[in-house]
């Protein structure tokens, strides 16, 4: 009740006080009932779901739409036009991911954890082999970039599900194994210059730490964990663009890492914290949440100057299954030829800029790409609930859904990277229950 209060509030005050137009007052309401919604439920399950529906709204909603009331003309198309498939785009999406996470009753996400927890009691040197395959692939990775995912960033994961696994399973080793899976993946983000990684890795930590909390968590405590992550996410901004200023070069084979550089601008941002809370820096952080650039963009080139692409975007659910060993020519993640392709922006190979899903949906299907926004929201459903109902043989796999959806959480990036993320981590943790099964070795 309070929320559609508040809702509705926001609602009547976008609309008949700032002046915006119905489609932006209802985008703006629908982005806070959804953020609401999403902080009610933290504690209450393992809100990873209810998490990326949040971020979706705010890139194809609330940012959109306070960019078409401060700065209107960075926008592509006019509002009406964006907001009549990117509103109707999100509902469907928002509908299908919110399928089946129905009649899960109270807390039954904490009842998972803990039995996944009792599980472990009797498994826990699993934590240390978890941790050794994880530091293995750590090393494949920043070793040989270009190797494969199933030698270096799958095995890689394992490192958070080592701590996850020491945690619960309450092994005397669990705080030396968590500090070193944290020191390794701050590590691996000052050499990568990838921030947005230990972000959300660290956001899925914790919303699996709070589903599995004995107790209710209060609304202000889940409010200034909120504030706290909004506050950093500003701080990893603010350096961001300087850092890889002065660590990156023109190819991606360029990249490097300066641990110094990163404490000096960490320590000048937090000795002059008005470098953070400015108007500017807000606007600019602001809009890197923009998802309505790239799709309305791609809204004004298609069908006009380049034809639809009539479901070439359906081949991404076939690409994760075959081995690149196999298909050299197999496409590319990262969104080069999406962007170069279907919109009029510019890109360039060390930028990172892509279509969203809901974005691709249009190009290939123009306004029936709203249906596809349903399915996709109503895949990454299905598969949350299969694994939930999976664990209750293998209570151990409920720790493992934020490996399989940490390529999922934003819309930032296009189908072949996030089915692709979330397939290929299905492959992986399935072989990997068989293969160490085989040697003796239960998770």
């Amino acid at each position: 009740m309070k929320r559609a209060l508040v809702c509705s509030s926001l609602f009547g005050l976008a609309f008949g006080y700032w002046g915006s137009t119905l489609p932006e007052a209802l985008a703006f309401a629908l982005s806070i009932w959804v953020f609401l919604t999403f902080l009610d439920r933290i504690g209450d399950r393992l809100a990873l779901l209810d998490c990326i529906s949040f971020i979706a709204a705010l890139e194809l909603l609330l940012v959109p739409a306070a960019t078409y009331w401060i700065f209107p003309a960075s926008m592509p198309v006019d509002s009406d036009r964006y907001f009549g498939y990117a509103l109707p785009a999100y509902l469907a999406f928002y509908a299908g991911i919110s399928w089946f996470s129905r009649g899960y009753a109270h807390r039954a996400h904490a009842d998972a954890i803990r039995a996944a927890a009792d599980y472990l009691q009797d498994r826990r040197q699993a934590s240390l082999v978890l941790l050794l395959i994880g530091v293995f692939g750590f090393t494949v990775r920043l070793a040989l970039p270009g190797a494969p995912a199933l030698l270096s960033s799958l095995p890689a994961s394992c490192l958070l599900v080592s701590a996850l696994y020491a945690y619960y399973a309450g092994s005397r080793l669990r705080w030396p194994v968590i500090g070193l899976v944290l020191v390794l993946q701050c590590y691996a983000t000052v050499r990568e210059g990838m921030f947005g990684d230990l972000f959300f890795w660290m956001t899925l930590l914790m919303l699996v730490i709070a589903a599995g909390h004995p107790t209710h968590l209060a609304t202000r405590t889940k409010t200034l964990a909120t504030v706290v992550a909004f506050a950093f996410l500003l701080l990893i901004q603010s350096v961001k663009g300087e850092y890889r200023r002065n660590t990156w070069g023109y190819q991606r084979s360029e990249r490097s890492g300066n641990a110094g550089l990163m404490g000096e601008l960490i320590a000048d941002r937090l000795a002059n914290p008005e470098k953070i809370l400015t108007i500017d820096h807000f606007f600019s952080s602001f809009m890197r949440f923009n998802q309505g650039v790239m799709i309305g963009s791609a809204m004004g080139k298609v069908p006009l100057h380049e034809p639809y692409a009539q479901g070439e975007v359906l081949l991404s659910f076939v690409y994760p299954f075959v081995p690149r060993l196999v298909w050299p020519g197999k496409p590319q993640t990262g969104g080069y030829e999406n962007i170069r392709r279907f919109t009029s922006l510019p890109q360039f190979e060390n930028t990172s800029i892509n279509l969203s899903p809901v974005g691709e949906g249009y190009v290939n299907f123009g306004y029936g790409g709203i249906l596809f926004a349903g399915l996709y929201g109503l895949m990454l459903s299905f598969i949350f609930r299969r694994v939930l109902d999976r664990a209750d043989a293998r209570p151990s796999l409920v720790l493992w859904l934020p490996v399989l959806y940490i390529g999922c959480l934003t819309m930032e990036t296009d189908l072949l990277s996030t089915w692709g993320s979330l397939a290929n981590a299905l492959i992986f943790v399935s072989l990997l229950y068989w293969g160490l099964n085989r040697l003796g070795i239960s998770l």
